[in-house]
């Protein structure tokens, strides 16, 4: 949470998200009520409401927050001297994301709340990876389309590979998906790239 915020605020959302997270422990995201949140909570609705729309709204904060976190922890420069060395640690990175937040994303692997969560892992990924060909790009790497379109649909790509492995049961092993994932990253440049 940011320095900034109010203690009180703090305390609301640590509160919030905190039952938020047990509460998923004993049923799908889907099925609970900001009612119930809030009495778990010991908050008022009018409290919840005054900080959130409602609970999508919670839980996509609760995965900027963990991101926030997660990103913190992280050395700034990923940059790497070869686009299959960045997308190697970006790849890397998304997994350590995920084992860090493994318990709010088993809660929700099974339901609609799951894309949720990777969609807003995709958005926080997407600019970096745009920056990223752009500069592949200045460097004299011939894209197969611009920057912010291969951005994007790698992103996307990339989440529902991670949606798909997770809803399986994890079918093969997380080294072998990471390095299937890398290699398709990298095959967005091409041929004649160095």
């Amino acid at each position: 949470m940011e320095k900034t915020l109010d203690l009180r605020v703090q305390k609301t959302y640590l509160a919030l998200s905190t039952t938020m997270l047990d509460m998923m422990q004993e049923m799908p995201f889907e099925k609970i009520r900001v009612n119930d949140l809030c009495d778990r909570a010991m908050l008022r609705k009018s409290t919840f409401y005054k900080h959130f729309a409602d609970k999508y709204e919670l839980l996509t904060f609760m995965v900027r927050e963990a991101i926030r976190r997660f990103d913190a922890q992280i050395p700034q420069n990923v940059s790497a001297s070869t686009p299959a060395d960045y997308y190697a640690r970006l790849v890397s990175l998304v997994f350590d994301f995920m084992r860090e937040n493994e318990r709010l994303l088993l809660k929700t692997s099974h339901s609609d709340s799951l894309l949720q969560i990777l969609n807003i892992l995709a958005d926080e990924i997407t600019p970096d990876l745009a920056c990223k060909l752009a500069q592949d790009e200045r460097q004299g790497y011939h894209l197969t389309a611009s920057p912010d379109v291969m951005a994007a649909f790698c992103s996307g790509a990339v989440v529902s590979c991670i949606r798909s492995w997770l809803q399986h049961g994890r079918p093969i092993e997380e080294e072998a998906l990471k390095s299937q994932i890398t290699s398709l990253l990298h095959s967005i440049y091409i041929a004649e790239n160095p």
